[in-house]
């Protein structure tokens, strides 16, 4: 699947990206919308839409954050998916970050979430692996709840508690 990662072509593409994101998401995992298209910080986080072909399959929302590549979000139409989007996507994510390893949080495995194993066993077949060291997502904003996350990487060099610390400083502001 030849896919391309670029801005949003069009305020058009802007809008579904908007309503993608806010379906794939619950609120206590998604900061406010105008915060990623309008980024307090130049390229932080950095949006991209992510096409197939000429058409508008997903986004993927990441930032640079010393030796990693940190994956915020990444969401695949519902229509597409199955494709190979999405592990087209990280493969292309992976090449461009080189020598910087991605990084991302995934909810853990759980009888009343079997989505969150498909999801680590996705990641897996694209090259990550779990990070060995307990991690809790900080709210996005007041009044939401923290979330027990766990932390994957494409690198084995990832030191977790680097990792949490500039999550927990440049992502969440804590």
């Amino acid at each position: 699947m030849e896919i391309r990662l670029s801005t949003p072509a069009a305020d058009t593409d802007l809008a579904a990206l908007e309503s993608l994101y806010l379906d794939a998401f619950p609120p206590e995992e998604r900061r406010p919308w105008d915060a990623i298209v309008n980024p307090a910080e130049k390229g932080c986080p950095q949006l991209r839409a992510i096409y197939a072909g000429e058409c508008l399959a997903g986004l993927v929302t990441t930032w640079t954050l010393g030796p990693v590549l940190y994956v915020e979000h990444l969401a695949v139409d519902p229509a597409m998916r199955g494709s190979g989007i999405g592990a087209a996507v990280m493969a292309a994510l992976i090449a461009d970050a080189s020598p910087l390893a991605l990084l991302l949080e995934v909810e853990p495995e759980s009888d009343d979430n079997p989505m969150a194993a498909r999801r680590i066993g996705f990641y897996r077949r694209c090259g990550l692996d779990i990070l060995p060291y307990p991690y809790i997502q900080p709210p996005y904003a007041p009044g939401l709840p923290s979330v027990p996350l766990l932390l994957m990487s494409s690198g084995s060099d990832v030191d977790p508690a680097e990792a949490t610390r500039l999550l927990h400083t440049k992502v969440y502001g804590v």
